[in-house]
This record gives structure tokens, C-alpha cells and sequence, in this order.
């Protein structure tokens, strides 16, 4: 079908899809693709449009405000907007982009989460190539007619916004300060870590630590020590037959209760229950945690 918004040019197509109940319940799914050529006469100014977008410019350039700041993106770029919140666009003159829409299962929580990852709605990686040709092939694919089923659609689109997150965040080098202040965790799990910590042992400053680690891993670096105790706790509460109190002490907490109230938070039951679910008749007597 043909766009009728303005600054559309007529060798444009694009596609829309009404998805079954049970995707738009359990999947995601895409609501429109597209291969648009334009002129600077084409723009989008919304407070809000329910769906998550996808865009990958081919040719020429846009100008993008979203969250406040104000963007241009080129040739090679890929636009990753949540569309619920307000969005700005406007094309350049010979702008060519192909771009999909998309909503369902968790779609604008990994959305906000990628954009939060990257820093920034724009990605600009080697993988953009690889996502735009995808992008292009599924509007050409749908140009002629073609019905996919639902799940091969979700498993797509959630396999490109995969491609995605590895840009925002980058496998972490073994040599790495990033992966330093990981092992510097992992090895005193059942000691005090404070940010200043990872600070002096990094040659960061706390600020850009947190927003790199944060980056790289998913994780605050708070997060991530408190992650790694309960994970090791989890595992003594499997494994060992050591009180609560004990287990409390060596993963880093000051009394039964702190552990406790942290450990029920996260993990959604309190620790003697837990063990209660896991523990099975064949305990481990004094093996090394560590090397579970």
C-alpha cells in the first residue's frame, strides 16, 4: 500500500498487520513496515503513538527529538524510539529509510531498556548494516503479500533488538577495568565493596564507573554485589547445611535480618523456604563454594 502522508514520494510502500489475540497477549508483534523515500516535507510531531519503532536510515538524513535532546542521524544509522513517549522527526531532503513498528510482550520494556543501555535513541555499530538489510528484505518480503506466523515475527524482532544490545553493551575484555572491579567482586563477596572501591582499584572516577559498568553489564555496580551474594547464598542454601546466620555473614550482610529482608526482596521467598524448595537429600559437606 501507498503512505498518504505528505512528503511521501509514490515509489514508497508500506505494510500493516492486525496480529491474532494470542499474539498481542503472549508475542511480540509488528504493526507496519516499511521503505520510504521522502522529501523534507515528511514529519512525525506526537505526544504519543502506542508502538515501539525501528528504523534504519539507507540514504540522507533526519532530524530526530526524542527525551528532551535533539539528534541527526545519517546514512547507517538505526532509530530506536519508544513511541508511548513524545517523538519528534523530520526528514531531509532524498531521505530513504526502511523501518518496522512494533508492540506486545515486554516490547517497550526493552525498548526503554536498550535506549537506556546505548545512552541514546541512535546506534551507530557494524551490526547496522546486517539490521538495515533485514529491515529492507521484511518490507520487500511484505510488499508482495507474504504472511509469516507469529512466532517466527516475534523471535525476529526480538533477535534484532538481541543484535542491538550487543552494541549498547560490548563483550567485556578480559583485561578490562570493568571486568577488574567483576573478579574484585566475585572475590570479596563476603567483604565490604564500596563504590569508592571500585573507584581507586579502576582509575575511574565513581560517576563514569557506574555508568560504564552499568553499560557493559546491565547492572549498577551495587546491583551486581548485591547479585553475587544472594547468588552464592542461594547456593550454600543448597548445598550446605550452614545456618542462615553463618550464610548471612559470609556473603557480606551484618546480621540474619539485613540478609534476610534483602534475600525475600530479590528473590521473592525468605531464605529457610528457599532452601526448603531446593535443598535435596544429597548434601555437599565442606566443599569450596567458590567453585560453584
Amino acid at each position: 500500500m501507498k503512505s498518504v502522508d505528505p512528503g511521501i514520494l509514490p515509489q514508497s510502500h508500506c505494510s500493516t498487520f492486525q496480529p491474532s489475540e494470542f499474539a498481542r497477549e503472549n508475542l511480540i508483534y509488528m504493526t507496519w513496515c516499511g521503505h520510504y523515500y521522502c522529501t523534507s516535507q515528511y514529519y512525525m510531531d506526537r505526544q504519543s503513538y502506542p508502538e515501539a519503532l525501528l528504523l534504519f536510515v539507507r540514504h540522507g538524513e533526519m532530524d530526530v527529538r526524542y527525551g528532551g535532546k535533539s539528534f541527526t542521524i545519517h546514512k547507517g544509522d538505526i532509530l530506536l524510539l519508544d513511541c508511548n513517549r513524545p517523538h519528534y522527526y523530520r526528514a531531509h531532503d532524498d531521505l530513504e529509510f526502511v523501518y518496522i513498528h512494533f508492540d506486545g510482550s515486554n516490547s517497550h520494556v526493552l525498548t526503554n531498556y536498550l535506549i537506556d543501555l546505548n545512552g541514546s535513541p541512535i546506534f551507530r555499530q557494524e551490526s547496522n548494516m546486517e539490521i538495515g538489510k533485514e529491515l529492507y528484505d521484511i518490507a520487500v518480503l511484505h510488499e508482495k503479500g507474504t504472511i509469516q506466523p507469529p512466532f517466527q515475527v516475534s523471535a525476529w524482532i526480538t533477535q534484532l533488538l538481541y543484535k542491538l544490545s550487543l552494541a549498547a553493551a560490548p563483550p567485556i575484555q578480559e583485561d578490562s577495568p570493568i571486568n577488574q572491579a567483576i573478579q574484585y567482586i566475585l572475590h570479596h563477596v563476603g567483604d565490604p565493596i564500596t563504590l569508592d572501591d571500585l573507584s581507586q582499584l579502576t582509575n575511574f572516577s565513581p560517576y563514569y564507573l557506574s555508568h560504564l559498568f552499568k553499560k557493559q553489564t546491565g547492572y549498577s555496580p551495587s546491583e551486581y554485589i548485591i547479585n553475587t551474594r544472594l547468588e552464592k547464598a542461594e547456593r550454600m542454601l543448597t548445598h550446605t547445611r550452614k545456618s542462615i546466620a553463618e550464610i548471612a555473614y559470609e556473603v557480606g550482610y551484618g546480621s540474619a535480618s539485613s540478609f534476610i529482608n534483602v534475600f525475600t526482596r530479590k528473590v521473592g521467598c525468605t531464605p529457610k523456604t528457599y532452601r526448603t524448595q531446593h535443598q535435596s537429600g544429597n548434601i555437599i559437606i565442606g566443599y569450596d563454594i567458590e567453585r560453584f
